[in-house]
């Protein structure tokens, strides 16, 4: 797993020292776990209180860049004070493929509070779905006037006056020199060489590499079709013919079909939670081939597979997964567990939501607008092509920004209208108990929601769940929990013996 570590101090009471402090300790967790570090978010002298961080919002952009799989912080209110910024933070990095771990708050994400944030996320989503129907209706009905719908401008196109799409001249002859180039098989590097030879840059005026062509190459706009998701609404000004789109088309086709053949997107649910009763260390991943050449995965622990210190055997990855399931619905949705934690719930909305982070919006909304004032107030004052240039790229990540700030504007005013009540809680809850645990979407969200950690021994596993007040479970206070059945939950979060995954599935 390749992750990176995020630090910040406020600037009231912490100094530089802190941001060492938490990269030390951040780096050593990695090491323990078996964590690859990539890279490093530093936010020095920022409050928590506020999303308006720019490394943080830094950290969530490259996220969908995909080079790493999970955030490190010394502790979670690093990354966010505000219960409705972390769940929508988190909501994002999950869509990436990325999840948070805590070095200082153990195992886990901590008690209730997940379940809230699942909740929220929940409904987050669902003003996510209204807001953007009714979006798109607006948005559709600009695009088949021939008006411009704003976001970020192909290369090779400018907006012209009448807010309609218009070849630009200067940054046309690279689009045409992409396909010429990908048409006659020469590779994105040798591409992207040719064109920063020749003095081309990109949209944001950086020179390109390899990875600057994927939207390039599949957009059906440069032949003349303007489409919006998905459905081609009218024609546009064309800069490449339809039959040298059609050959890159083809020739994408040959090279998805070979990566297909290379890649094997394998879903590891209960990575970050799983760890070994025999010595406490990380379970990864891992996989193996039969004679036969059928591929099985594993979880293997991190001790026994890097330095053979361990004598803990790997566990199937399907089948404890469909096992910590199938006993999560068992024994925590039962209809008095479910009362009990949507009361927690409740009151833990109430104790931490309110409209401090609307207002944090605002200000920022108010911010966007004044500096995209100061953009158009400089269009104004200069011909210069260079400078206008820079100013526009700028206006168009403004307009990104505040279209989606606005958004999210938007779905906090209508949640905290809504407030959450203890009925529509148990509502949420009990939709798990009718899932199905052969379904890889419902294990997810069960071991998302509810797993706080696992702990597997060769005859027995301990399950920690997050439907209490969940302090620091080490690995001996889960050795002394499994001696003390009769109080399973001496530690902090619930938790449950069972017998072995493969006689109890």
């Amino acid at each position: 797993m390749n992750a990176v570590i995020y630090a910040r101090y406020s600037s009231d009471k912490q100094t530089e020292q802190s941001i060492e402090g938490q990269l030390r300790e951040g780096y050593a967790y990695a090491e323990r776990m078996g964590i690859t570090v990539v890279g490093e978010y530093i936010d020095r002298a920022v409050s928590g209180t506020s999303d308006q961080r720019p490394d943080f919002q830094r950290m969530i952009s490259d996220s969908i860049k995909r080079q790493f799989e999970a955030v490190i912080v010394w502790k979670l209110d690093r990354f966010a004070r505000n219960r409705y910024d972390s769940a929508i933070y988190k909501s994002k990095l999950k869509k990436n493929g990325v999840r948070v771990f805590s070095v200082t708050e153990g195992i886990g994400d901590g008690d209730e509070s997940i379940i809230l944030e699942a909740v929220l996320e929940a409904m987050a989503e669902v003003y996510s779905k209204q807001l953007g129907q009714n979006a798109a209706r607006g948005m559709r009905e600009t695009a088949m006037k021939g008006l411009c719908t704003g976001g970020q401008i192909p290369l090779g196109y400018a907006v012209g006056e009448d807010h309609k799409l218009h070849i630009d001249s200067k940054t046309a002859p690279a689009v045409q020199l992409i396909y010429t180039l990908y048409a006659d098989g020469q590779s994105k590097t040798q591409i992207a060489n040719e064109l920063n030879s020749r003095g081309f840059r990109t949209k944001t005026g950086k020179p390109y590499n390899c990875n600057s062509f994927y939207r390039i190459l599949t957009n059906p706009m440069y032949y003349g079709n303007y489409t919006y998701k998905g459905e081609v609404l009218r024609e546009c000004p064309a800069i490449i013919s339809k039959a040298l789109y059609d050959k890159c088309q083809e020739r994408n086709d040959v090279v998805k079909r070979s990566r297909g053949m290379k890649i094997s997107e394998v879903e590891w649910l209960l990575r970050g939670k799983l760890y070994c009763g025999h010595c406490g260390t990380q379970m990864t991943g891992d996989s193996g081939t039969s004679r036969t050449n059928e591929k099985y995965y594993y979880y293997t622990c991190h001790k026994h597979k890097r330095y053979k210190d361990c004598d803990k055997k790997s566990e199937k990855k399907e089948q404890l997964e469909r096992a910590v399931c199938q006993k999560t619905v068992e024994y925590v949705l039962r209809e008095d567990r479910i009362e009990y934690i949507a009361e927690r719930v409740v009151e833990q909305y109430e104790k931490e939501f309110d409209a401090s982070t609307i207002k944090e919006k605002e200000t920022s909304l108010s911010k966007l607008n004044i500096e995209l004032d100061k953009c158009a107030e400089s269009l104004m004052n200069t011909t210069v092509r260079s400078v206008v240039d820079r100013i526009n790229a700028r206006a168009e990540e403004l307009e990104a920004a505040k279209s989606e700030l606005e958004h999210e504007l938007a779905q906090l005013r209508i949640t905290s209208k809504a407030r959450i009540t203890v009925d529509e809680i148990i509502t949420f809850l009990r939709g798990f108990c009718s899932g199905d645990v052969d379904d890889i979407q419902f294990r997810r969200k069960i071991i998302d929601t509810f797993i706080n950690a696992v702990y597997v021994f060769d005859d027995k596993y301990v399950i920690y769940y997050n439907v209490r007040d969940c302090k620091q479970v080490t690995y001996s206070d889960m050795l002394a929990s499994i001696h003390a059945p009769s109080d399973m939950s001496v530690h902090g979060s619930d938790c449950l013996l069972y017998g072995e995954p493969e006689k109890s599935p």
